[in-house]
């Protein structure tokens, strides 16, 4: 998924489906719905806008949802399909949705912009790693579990009984 179309569109539709169930939903409906009416100039928009009463329908599935995660995942999906589809027919909206993600992602409750990184080494080996703006890179270093190997083969002869 290394095209831009799509990647717009996943944190498009990633945006708008996490601003669902919370104080920023209203902004990304209107926001969203203003989007693809631009694409149809000819919409008046309204209670019978399409767009709307399916993003109400998926604000909905999120609400209601037994399983919170799997819903977004699925609603991510559609969104994203559907943005996609709108990008593809009408690339000249990109700057629009960018600013979508902008506008609604600064209103998003502070947990919904929390980013998580997990970096691992095995073998005694080292990682270091740092996700977003203002990140550092905390490094902690322990004594490996394995023994180091000799510098050299004569080394390894002295070490031999």
């Amino acid at each position: 998924m290394s095209d831009p179309v799509s990647l717009l569109a996943m944190a498009g539709a990633t945006t708008v489906v996490s601003a669902m169930a919370t104080s920023a939903w209203e902004v990304a409906r209107d926001r969203t719905v203003a989007l693809f009416r631009r694409r149809d100039e000819g919409m008046t928009g309204g209670e019978d806008d399409p767009v709307q009463a399916e993003l109400e329908a998926s604000a909905a599935r999120v609400r209601d949802a037994a399983e919170l995660e799997v819903a977004r995942n699925r609603q991510v999906q559609r969104w994203q399909e559907n943005l996609e589809d709108l990008l593809r027919r009408a690339p000249e909206l990109s700057g629009e949705v960018t600013a979508l993600i902008d506008e609604v992602g600064a209103l998003l409750p502070t947990a919904q912009n929390v980013w998580q990184q997990s970096v691992h080494a095995t073998g005694g080996g080292s990682a270091y790693g740092a996700l977003g703006p203002g990140s550092s890179v905390h490094v902690h270093h322990r004594a490996s579990p394995y023994p180091s190997p000799p510098a050299s083969a004569t080394d390894a002869e002295e070490d031999t009984p």
